[in-house]
């Protein structure tokens, strides 16, 4: 199990090529896991990597979905209900939200390689996790669609070089990347999902940091000493009721280690600030795949914190390879994965806790980062058989939403199970 320093989780990278991310408090080793999403979608195959069922035109954003049935992309028929469709669309997609929607002639904007028309089912609508849940195949005699603008996010600004493991980021690689500061001290990283938004784990929050007002969100900055980096107040922390430590303080159970912070001044996104895409609903872990962990925590097992953010390469490992004896025995409950190697030598550590789990993918046609995975627990930091344990972020989708949207005007410490 995680070892407990002061109350709070937390993980660090160590050994060669060592990255930290954890809050303070608990000793969490921070890796995303393995593990399969709870939704499985069905994906088009196109050049070796999986399309997403539904896509928004980089061009004129039309709406397009999937059609399994016939082996078509179709529009969407434009109706009463286009807000709400290009809301639920865009947050199914990861793309947290739709800035604004539009309808399209097709006589005028044309085809372009769709066939045919979905129409939404008002009365499922409003039940509907996913937008396949209320649609079916219609003639929209109008010949209107539905074109969406989601919010951008996975995506740097600045062009950069490969990523590599256990080395100093540069200035705008991972812009999503947050230190979360109490009383001016850095205890766990965070990840900005939307201009108002930040996400971190639950545990870096116990009894004697529960102040919204002495935390601080900085961002912008690689170095923690940065002048140009910007300090923004938060108003409101809202962390998952089912996070049993704070039930039960002799609870190993470590499931819903996720939090939200709500911040009392919205961001300016620029090359330096920019949020980072949640998985699309129902979107699988890939077993081997590397990702990338990156955070300001120690750089040795009870070391020093880094004053450069730190990025590290590590696998998802599989939850079978990870729950068996050799590693944690079967604690890697189906909310949690895995990621790092078998020899150890890469992880994250102390101070990293809440950071982000990273992968890349183009299953929306241009590459992003999605935030795979939060810093969670370990044992030890980059020790052999025992990599990083991360919150498995798509098993929480339906969770921010709904905390975005009902805890917008709150203030102070919030439980939201």
């Amino acid at each position: 199990m995680a070892e407990k320093d002061g109350g709070l989780k937390r993980r660090n990278w160590t050994s060669p090529k060592v990255v930290a991310v954890v809050a303070s408090g608990f000793l969490l080793l921070a890796a995303i896991g393995v593990g399969s999403w709870a939704i499985v979608v069905s994906v088009l195959r196109s050049e070796g990597e999986s399309l997403y069922v539904v896509q928004v035109s980089s061009g004129d954003l039309r709406l397009t979905v999937y059609d399994e049935n016939e082996g078509r992309w179709r529009l969407l028929c434009s109706s009463s209900s286009d807000a709400q469709v290009a809301t639920l669309s865009c947050e199914e997609m990861g793309f947290v939200r739709s800035l604004s929607h539009s309808v399209l002639a097709a006589d005028r904007a044309g085809a372009n390689g769709t066939s045919g028309y979905f129409c939404v089912d008002e009365s499922r609508l409003p039940f509907a996790r996913r937008l396949s849940e209320a649609i079916v195949v219609c003639e929209c005699p109008t010949g209107r669609f539905l074109a969406t603008l989601c919010q951008d996010c996975g995506r740097r600004k600045l062009s950069m070089d490969r990523i590599v493991g256990g080395q100093d980021a540069s200035l705008g690689k991972w812009p999503w990347q947050v230190s979360l500061r109490y009383d001016g001290t850095h205890l766990c990283g965070g990840s900005i999902i939307s201009n108002e938004w930040v996400i971190t784990a639950a545990h870096c929050f116990p009894e004697r940091n529960r102040a919204p007002s002495r935390w601080r969100v900085f961002v912008g900055a690689v170095s923690q000493r940065s002048a140009k980096g910007l300090q923004v107040g938060v108003t409101s922390v809202v962390y998952h009721g089912g996070y049993q430590p704070f039930l039960d303080p002799n609870s190993e159970e470590n499931s819903n280690d996720i939090a939200l912070m709500h911040l009392a001044t919205p961001l300016s996104f620029n090359e330096y600030i920019q949020p980072i895409c949640l998985p699309a609903l129902g979107q699988p872990l890939v077993d081997g795949k590397i990702c990338i962990v990156t955070g300001w925590g120690n750089t040795q097992y009870y070391g020093q914190q880094s004053d450069v953010l730190q990025e590290a390469s590590v696998p998802i490992i599989s939850t079978s390879v990870c729950n068996s004896p050799d590693y944690y025995g079967s604690q890697i409950r189906p909310r949690m994965f895995c990621a790092g190697f078998a020899a150890g030598g890469t992880d994250a550590c102390q101070g990293d806790s809440g950071g982000p789990f990273v992968c890349e993918d183009g299953i929306s046609r241009t590459s992003r980062w999605r935030l795979c995975g939060i810093v969670s627990w370990g044992t030890g930091c980059a020790l052999a058989n025992k990599p990083g344990v991360y919150t498995k972020v798509n098993d929480f989708q339906g969770w921010i939403y709904r905390a975005m949207k009902t805890h917008s005007h709150a203030s102070g410490m919030v439980i939201q199970d």
